[in-house]
């Protein structure tokens, strides 16, 4: 059984992906403080770095760098390595408002502070 250590919620904004001179989008399927499940086609290498815009709306957007850590023939998962604040703080509301422990978000918030920059 697989032990996750961060709160991941289901989330169906937009993301734009970009890496190696390409640009291409995808829909996030579920989304945590440390990272985010991303359906897509295009093929992404393992240990790929991206990086990623999220449209949360209109004049709502989060970017992130990330590394790839999953590939499923639907999507890959990537873990975030660096993201300003205002992103995580966009990103933290996102996955709060979904999940009914704010002090398990704000001690998630804590592990993943070396990120944010």
């Amino acid at each position: 059984m697989e032990k996750r250590y961060f709160t991941r919620v289901e989330c169906a904004e937009g993301a734009s992906i970009k890496y190696d001179n390409q640009r291409f989008f995808g829909d996030i399927q579920n989304i945590c403080l440390q990272g985010l499940f991303i359906k897509t086609k295009q093929a992404i290498p393992i240990n790929t770095s991206l990086q990623l815009a999220v449209y949360f709306s209109p004049d709502s957007l989060i970017y992130l760098n990330a590394d790839v850590v999953r590939c499923e023939d639907n999507g890959v998962g990537v873990k975030i390595k660096r993201m300003d604040v205002n992103s995580f703080v966009q990103l933290r509301n996102a996955v709060a408002r979904q999940c009914n422990d704010h002090g398990r978000i704000m001690r998630e918030t804590y592990r993943v502070t070396n990120c944010i920059h």
